[in-house]
């Protein structure tokens, strides 16, 4: 079928539900179509965060009082310690019907509270699951009164390069927008610092302007590709979106019971080479019936094919639920039954000591309070001989995140550690802050660290 392709098109769109005329079927075109059935998926994002405003004044240590007397007599009172409120907008993409909904980490950072609202007005109020700064993506959860309508991904594995692709926003707080464009390119290097993080980030002309970044890219089959990240501020229609295979990926981690209801099945599986297989057993939960190595075909009748579909399905069981699995055993087929257990809670104290070399100070701590720092555990002590001490880690400052758990307490240490095997890499979020004169200068980093 004959495509289109519009640069630089804006359509502000408004309800899709009106009857098409006899002519107007003639320009329904394939692009028209893909809007029609992705574009209710779409939401707007809104955010409020409160941050807190200090004022220091580095002559205070050379006046006396009878100067600051005079001073305030026919200037005022010095500005005092408050707040104030910052506003920041984008786009959001539902990706399952019980409200999970993908959007741009940066807009949802440090949030207070979180607005969303839906192609059809309704606004809800959403609560932060999971996030990766570098890859500029974070999952959010609303609780709808009825089942949303998702999205379907698609695959980057046979995209062309001059292929029509789609992006869906609102950028500007201009809800309900449309651009087309084609793949410009695939594979593109994403930097950091002068470090190349990753190198499969897909390139389009398709317009992508501020607030449209956490909407989708689609195929002109309807099917999400990607989801906008960034935009070259300098040029002209060049933006970027992160492919839907690692959009899985992080998903796979992030949609599980362990983080979204505090359960697990009672066994680990992987995904290998297109084969989703069971890791490890604990065999006092799950029994003897399912053994490591098992193929897993179906979970509760549904096909599940990686550790994505496995991570959805999973969440429909509570805990206590029965979970049939079909699976696969030397080439015959085989039905099995899981248990969904409560998580038990791992003791974010002793893993933090034990595999990192670090003991954490109490949120009450002033480094936190007084900076108004909503998230991370100050280090109390470093280990000497521990991992920590060994790449350069001090008291003082803030662990933010252990790989893709945002930590504000020891259980959320616990939750993060609680896996965690010998030869693995674990990743800190880092923020030190330090008052300089009238400034606070805050300075984020990452470190790696492989476990013995």
């Amino acid at each position: 079928m004959k495509t289109m392709r519009i640069l630089g098109a804006l359509l502000i769109l408004g309800v899709l539900s009106v009857p098409v005329s006899p002519a107007a079927a003639n320009r329904r075109t394939p692009v028209v179509e893909v809007v029609e059935k992705v574009l209710p998926s779409v939401v707007n994002i809104g955010t409020e965060k409160i941050v807190k405003v200090r004022y220091t004044d580095p002559s205070r240590r050379v006046r006396g009082d009878l100067f600051d007397q005079f001073f305030s007599d026919f200037f005022g009172p010095p500005r005092k310690e408050g707040y104030r409120k910052s506003n920041s907008l984008g786009s959001g993409v539902i990706i399952d019907p019980r409200g999970y909904i993908l959007t741009n980490y940066h807009v949802i950072e440090r949030a207070s509270v979180i607005h969303v609202t839906l192609s059809d007005d309704s606004k809800y109020e959403a609560v932060f699951l999971a996030g990766d700064e570098i890859s500029d993506l974070a999952l959010i959860k609303i609780e709808p009164l009825t089942p949303l309508k998702a999205v379907t991904f698609g695959t980057d594995a046979d995209l062309m390069l001059g292929e029509t692709v789609i992006v869906l926003g609102n950028p500007f707080g201009l809800s309900q927008t449309v651009t087309v464009g084609v793949l410009s390119a695939k594979n593109r290097e994403a930097r950091y610092e002068g470090e190349v993080l990753y190198r499969d980030i897909l390139q389009t002309d398709a317009a992508v302007n501020p607030g449209s970044s956490g909407g989708p890219l689609l195929n002109i089959d309807g099917e999400v590709i990607g989801i906008n990240v960034a935009i070259y501020r300098e040029a002209q229609n060049i933006g970027f979106a992160v492919p839907i295979t690692r959009v899985k990926a992080l998903l796979a981690h992030w949609m599980t019971p362990r983080i979204i209801s505090k359960a697990w099945p009672g066994f680990d599986a992987q995904d290998s080479n297109g084969v989703l297989s069971v890791a490890s057993v604990d065999a006092g939960i799950v029994g003897g019936d399912l053994k490591t190595g098992d193929v897993i075909r179906t979970v509760g009748g549904q096909g599940v094919s990686d550790l994505y579909d496995l991570s959805r399905v999973l969440l429909d069981y509570k805990v206590g639920s029965l979970i049939p699995l079909g699976i696969e055993r030397n080439g015959a087929t085989a039905s099995v039954t899981a248990v969904m257990a409560e998580l038990p809670k791992p003791s974010g104290e002793m893993l933090a000591r034990s595999l990192l070399g670090l003991e954490f100070a109490g949120r009450e701590d002033t480094v936190t309070t007084r900076f108004g720092i909503s998230k991370g555990l100050p280090i109390a002590k470093v280990v000497d001989g521990g991992l920590a001490s060994k790449v350069g880690l001090r008291p003082g400052l803030l662990v933010t995140k252990i790989n893709d758990y945002e930590i504000a307490s020891l259980d959320d240490v616990g939750l993060a550690l609680g896996n965690a095997r010998s030869g693995e890499t674990v990743t800190l979020g880092i923020l030190a802050l330090e008052e300089t004169g009238s400034f606070v200068v805050a300075q984020s980093s990452s470190v790696q660290m492989k476990l013995d």
